[in-house]
């Protein structure tokens, strides 16, 4: 009886190979490392109802991201899964011509020196002899999903969250990343060198929260974002 159930699960895995790769999983980020830009942004595993153990990052006018550089072959798992949440969106407090505080909001995320989002996934490859490239799919304050802008010849931004959605409302988001990266680049490859989280303030030195939940890259077509 025990000869059979191996030889089933020998035969079982070899016919139906995982087509999967885990990036993040359970909030543990060990497999990635530290990227400081300008302050660091407050990265910790917390424990959610919901979704188990996830990543909560608090940017109080900071910008650090986590970086995994396992890197993916496109060709065997082109689509990008991962789960985020919003729960404070980027604002910062200005005095008018009154002498009176207020919060603002609502800034122009295109601008280079205002490009700050409450939860960004990036992606992107390096070359010996040029900078990298990097698409970034952010969560933005107030710009359509669908919104796509280049900052420079090598760094690309498409909204696929935001858009006056629901804040502390689980979102799974699945990309093709290769399709993606043509559109925007006009560039076909065949691996991805590093991908990317990273909550950050530092540009309005304001002040923003969102958690990060599970990642994986797979093979097949990309599933409805929920």
């Amino acid at each position: 009886m025990k000869l059979t159930y191996w030889l089933i699960s020998i035969i079982t895995l070899t016919a139906f190979p995982v087509c999967a790769m885990p990036l993040l999983i359970e909030g543990n980020l060990s497999n990635w490392q530290q990227v400081v830009i300008n302050g660091k942004t407050a990265y910790e595993p917390i424990m959610d109802i919901e979704q188990g153990v996830v990543v909560r990052a608090e940017s109080l006018g900071s910008a650090s991201a986590y970086q995994n550089t396992h890197g993916i072959n496109l060709l065997k798992t082109p689509i990008l899964q991962w789960q985020w949440t919003a729960q404070l969106l980027p604002y910062y407090r200005a005095v008018n011509e009154q002498g009176i505080e207020h919060t603002i909001k609502q800034f122009d995320e295109r601008d280079a020196q205002h490009d700050d989002f409450v939860l960004r996934v990036s992606i992107g490859t390096r070359a010996m002899f040029s900078d990298d490239k990097t698409l970034n799919y952010v969560w933005s304050n107030s710009l359509p999903i669908g919104t796509h802008w280049q900052q420079d010849a090598n760094t690309q931004f498409i909204v696929v969250s935001g858009e006056n959605q629901v804040t502390m409302q689980w979102q799974t988001i699945a990309r093709d990343m290769r399709k993606d990266w043509s559109e925007a680049f006009k560039q076909e490859i065949s691996e991805i060198d590093f991908v990317s989280i990273m909550t950050d303030s530092d540009g309005i030195q304001g002040h923003a929260v969102g958690y990060y939940g599970d990642m994986r890259s797979l093979a097949g077509q990309p599933i409805a974002a929920q």
